[in-house]
């Protein structure tokens, strides 16, 4: 049997986003990294930043050479998990969902919690 959870396709790329989110001590963060792969509902990205399990990032992507486009705008992810690779930290993310956004803090909290890797 595989380790691999995830149910759906992933695609390996290497786009430019910015990653935004409140760190432990709640100051807010930006950084422009690139996405390692996306798949139906979650990505994995590197940074040099640390992010916690359970955070909800933003993700907006970035034009081709790394520039800001006017028409987009970030994207809620939940951060899954996080592993640290010699000076960047991989982190795994999943989009949130409906009931999630619209249930507020609690409904990440039990989702961050019973998600696996």
């Amino acid at each position: 049997m595989s380790d691999e959870r995830r149910a759906g396709t992933r695609f390996l790329l290497h786009s430019w986003v910015e990653v935004s989110g409140v760190d432990e001590s709640g100051l807010q963060y930006v950084e422009r990294t690139h996405l390692e792969d996306i798949g139906d509902t979650g990505c994995r990205f590197a940074m040099r930043g640390a992010v916690r399990q359970g955070s909800v990032v933003g993700i907006k992507p970035m034009g081709a050479e790394g520039e800001s486009l006017a028409d987009e705008f970030p994207r809620m992810f939940l951060v899954i998990w996080s592993e640290r690779k010699g000076d960047r930290l991989m982190v795994g993310a999943r989009s949130l969902r409906e009931d999630e956004i619209s249930g507020g803090l609690h409904a990440i909290d039990v989702a961050a919690n019973t998600s696996g890797r």
